[in-house]
């Protein structure tokens, strides 16, 4: 009998390592530039503040424009892959972790607030979901603004990372090993979050939790 369910493919990474090497050089490399024709047109004795000021909104324009064509032009070439039997994560044809759908899968859902800006705002939420089987965990995530967090209504079952200082500081683990035992497995998930996780955007994100809580019920909750 076919299988009512086809393979899915998610692009992941599109914000990868070396294309924020490349923007950062382009972004340094532009600056320069710019401020020395500016202090050609301006000229000022020491250094030209105005110049400076100028320069930085050219170049924060330019590097703006130049890193939505490499993100279009350059992909990561990771990616998820939903088949009717497995979810693996690999870049290319090499498959770098797998999970068995037909065999128990443990679901950890966890988030947590962006507290210091970077390349994510401050006050964005860091969403995941991690598929884990015999040590082997297959995190994916995605950055949500507050107001897009809220919509899907996911406050029950993303659970909030406590940090050790919050741990501490609440008494977490001295009056509910519970919760102890559910942050110590969600801290072990982050971890490989945070060294070889897969980002999506938002609405592959969800798409992809759709499609596990359709194609695996038995062991994906309802989530959105």
């Amino acid at each position: 009998m076919e299988d009512k369910f086809e393979t899915t493919t998610y692009p992941v990474d599109a914000e990868h390592g070396s294309l924020r090497l490349v923007i950062v050089v382009i972004f340094v490399g532009l600056l320069i530039v710019t401020y020395v024709l500016i202090n050609a047109l301006i000229p000022n004795d020491g250094l030209n503040i105005i110049g400076v000021l100028v320069s930085f909104v050219v170049t924060a324009v330019l590097t703006q424009q130049v890193e939505k064509q490499l993100r279009q032009r350059w992909p990561s070439g990771r990616h998820i892959v939903v088949k009717p039997n497995k979810v693996t994560v690999g870049k290319g044809e090499q498959v770098q972790e797998s999970i068995d759908t037909e065999k128990q899968v443990n679901v950890l859902l966890w988030r947590f607030e962006i507290k210091r800006r970077s390349r994510v705002p401050k006050g964005w939420l860091m969403v995941a979901c991690a598929l884990e089987q015999d040590d082997v965990y297959l995190p994916v995530y995605t950055f949500m603004a507050p107001q897009e967090y809220e919509k899907i209504e996911a406050d029950r079952h993303f659970t909030l990372l406590t940090s050790k200082k919050d741990k501490d500081s609440q008494g977490i683990g001295k009056t509910d090993l519970r919760l102890a035992g559910e942050q110590r497995r969600l801290h072990a998930a982050e971890n490989v979050r945070w060294m070889s996780g897969a980002e999506m955007n938002n609405e592959d994100f969800l798409q992809y939790l759709r499609q596990l809580q359709e194609q695996f019920p038995q062991w994906m909750p309802i989530v959105i």
